[in-house]
């Protein structure tokens, strides 16, 4: 095909465009650089998560979980660290690749005020009761009568339940009920200048109306027991205090005389009702497998540096064409040079080049020459870089003379009687360049030898790269990093030594560690907490700091088994109500929700299962014949005949309905199979009055 002129001019102006694309792209390739750093609290040096980094008006980046952040910037950018919480900076990038930032709180911690409330030895008198365990809860259900003839308009009536452990000697206080008459409620205003708040018992105070209902109030409430105490010996102790404080009486010897104060104590509760203290069940805990969870390989800042060597033509300060490896050396230098600069994750940071010269003639025309030939490596290199990045990189150079003393030790090894001579010209006149080499011309091997192969070995020029590149650590190298101890290992380098480690020991030690330094760990902090569930292990600190609104729900699952172990039962149930309901979770939530008290919703699962647990929860929900029908359908099977828990629970069941002949018996049948039970049954009003008949006390003890 002919080509026409026009055709030609259309060729010649798509590759010039080619071209200036390509030049237009190295050049903004060479102005951007890859920064990251770690923000932190300058108070604390917490890292600071979600701060903004802002270049130009427009958000860039984010910080991670750690304080991190990676960003692609122009080397001479701005950038603006925002949080809302947080005075906002500005930082020059400056051809930094690595820029960490400490932020400063614009907020002011308010410290919580608590005010508390004493209350006055005041007594009560109440119907008995029971205090039933629900959760890590005692709960007082109680019915208060209140005699009219101990109660009137000028009184006020107090009604105080305690909660006393026998154990530790240690005494809690229930809600106080407060009932004021009309005229004591006058006069007690008119005492505190009509403000009520001086009162210490007037939040407790309620609405007189136990006329409506014969004088009975009816009363609940309920206190927190630490689970490691839920065992311990309880009883419940109400005060009675009826306060005349206002009734005034005649006596002579004293005016406006107060009126009497009476007070009484009654225990209306000894022991506990507890059947879930048998619940038996056995939950798997949760892996995760969400991946994305998994820390992402990430680049590190590494420094490092290229060297290598430029032969010149004897007494100029010209590269030697006639040597391939020069010529191609300083190709080699400009293509790296161009490579590091295309490079969005390394920036340049100097180059260094020194020359050498050999130590014929003098020393002042040497060190001339090696400065020369220096220079001009120096340009030719600094000639490939664009204005925009030669500002930020450092150019150095520096000349050597070689001194005949490296000279006569190149020679030691292939001709010592040179050597030697040399060797005796530096001892002679201290190494000195002008008055040795007048002597050594005169050597029959001078031109024939020295001047020609081993002087020009002295005639070079090297050179260094000292550039700084981004980029992911080997196993290996995050190994040495570790055992060198001295950086911070980041989230991912632990991912990476738990996977590698060398034995399970190794592993949970790196574990262990690495949740130190990154409590919120997701992944690994679960992985940790099935191993202790496996184990029967407990630690609630491990999970906490990964949970919250999107916490996986193996990590919520786990944390309310583990809540379970630790009989942190309101924990575990109020965790096990943020899971969805499905076959992976429905027992989970009918174990907590049952021992939370919520029985009508534990119920249906529970009694799919049958056995023991069944029946646990139908005593609870004060279905005792149903509960004893149960228990009499699960005597036929051959394993519940030597259960000691199966006969003292069906002995509950026999005395709640009133048939004590089969309790006594069933109890019996318990405490030979398991005589630990006979502790439990003193504390356990469902069968405190069974054990009496049973294993009555001896005097001796009754006395003490």
């Amino acid at each position: 095909m002919k080509l026409t002129s026009t055709k030609i001019f259309r060729i010649i102006f798509s590759v010039a465009l080619v071209l200036l694309s390509s030049a237009s792209y190295l050049a903004d390739a060479q102005d951007k650089i890859r920064v990251q750093g770690k923000i932190t609290d300058i108070s604390t040096g917490e890292p600071i998560a979600a701060v903004n980094i802002i270049e130009d008006g427009y958000v860039i980046a984010y910080s991670d979980i750690d304080g991190n952040y990676v960003c692609t910037v122009a080397r001479d950018a701005e950038l603006v660290f925002y949080s809302g919480q947080y005075e906002e900076i500005t930082v020059k990038v400056n051809n930094r690749q690595v820029i960490n930032v400490q932020l400063t709180i614009l907020s002011i911690e308010i410290t919580e005020a608590v005010v508390t409330a004493s209350f006055g030895n005041t007594t009560v008198y109440v119907e008995p009761s029971d205090l039933q365990i629900v959760g890590d809860h005692f709960v007082l259900k109680t019915n208060v009568r209140i005699p009219k003839k101990q109660f009137d308009s000028n009184s006020r009536f107090i009604f105080q339940p305690t909660l006393y452990d026998a154990t530790t000697k240690d005494t809690s206080f229930f809600r106080p009920v407060v009932i004021d008459g009309e005229n004591y409620h006058i006069n007690q205003l008119r005492y505190f200048a009509f403000d009520g708040s001086k009162d210490r018992l007037a939040d407790y105070v309620v609405t007189n109306e136990l006329s409506l209902t014969d004088n009975i109030y009816s009363y609940k409430d309920s206190l927190y027991v630490a689970p490691s105490d839920l065992d311990h010996d309880y009883r419940s102790d109400c005060y009675l205090g009826i306060n005349g404080l206002f009734e005034r009486k005649a006596d002579p010897k004293k005016k406006n005389a107060r009126g009497m104060d009476y007070t009484d104590t009654l225990v209306i509760a000894k022991g506990t009702v507890n059947p879930l203290r048998f619940l038996e069940y056995d939950i798997d805990p949760q892996a995760l497998t969400d991946t994305s969870l998994i820390p992402k390989p990430e680049m590190k800042l590494l420094m490092d540096a290229g060297v290598s060597k430029i032969n010149f033509v004897l007494g100029k300060a010209k590269v030697d064409e006639s040597d391939p490896e020069s010529v191609q050396n300083i190709q080699e230098i400009k293509q790296k040079i161009q490579a590091i600069l295309g490079n969005e994750f390394a920036t340049l940071k100097s180059i260094d080049v020194v020359g050498y010269a050999s130590p014929e003639g003098t020393y002042k025309q040497n060190a001339s020459l090696a400065k020369e030939r220096t220079a001009l490596i120096l340009k030719e290199l600094a000639s490939s870089l664009d204005p925009s990045v030669a500002k930020y990189v450092e150019l150095t150079d520096s000349s050597v003379v070689e001194p005949w003393s490296k000279v006569a030790g190149i020679l030691r090894d292939q001709d010592a009687e040179l050597a030697e001579f040399i060797d005796d010209l530096v001892y002679r006149y201290s190494d000195d360049y002008d008055r040795i080499i007048p002597h050594v011309r005169k050597h029959e091997k001078y031109r024939s030898f020295l001047l020609k192969d081993i002087l020009p070995a002295l005639r070079k020029v090297e050179y260094t790269l000292n550039y700084s590149e981004f980029r992911k650590l080997k196993d290996f190298e995050i190994w040495d990093r570790y055992n060198a101890k001295t950086e911070e290992i980041s989230r991912y380098e632990y991912w990476r030594l738990i996977d590698t480690a060398p034995d399970s020991l190794s592993r949970y030690d790196l574990i262990t560690e690495s949740l130190e330094q990154y409590p919120n760990f997701t992944y690994v902090a679960n992985d940790l907490a099935v191993q202790l569930i496996h184990r029967d292990s407990v630690n609630l600190e491990i999970l906490k700091p990964s949970l919250g609104k999107k916490a996986p729900e193996p990590v919520i699952y786990n944390q309310a088994l583990m809540a379970l172990g630790a009989r942190e039962v309101a924990m575990a149930d109020s965790l096990a109500r943020l899971l969805p309901t499905n076959d992976a979770t429905v027992y989970l939530k009918s174990i907590t929700a049952a021992l939370a008290g919520d029985y009508d919703t534990a119920y249906p699962m529970i009694s799919s299962r049958g056995g023991l647990n069944e029946i646990l929860l139908l005593l609870c929900m004060e279905r005792n014949v149903t509960a004893l029908h149960k228990c009499e359908e699960l005597m036929t099977y051959p394993e519940y005949s030597q259960n000691a828990k199966f006969w003292y629970v069906h002995a509950i069941c026999a005395n709640r309905t009133d048939d004590i002949f089969t309790a006594m018996i069933s109890l019996e049948s318990a405490l030979m199979l398991d005589p630990d039970l006979e502790q439990i049954a003193r504390l356990d009003s469902d069968m405190m009055d069974v054990i009496d008949l049973v294993r009555p006390l001896e005097e001796e003890t009754l006395l003490q």
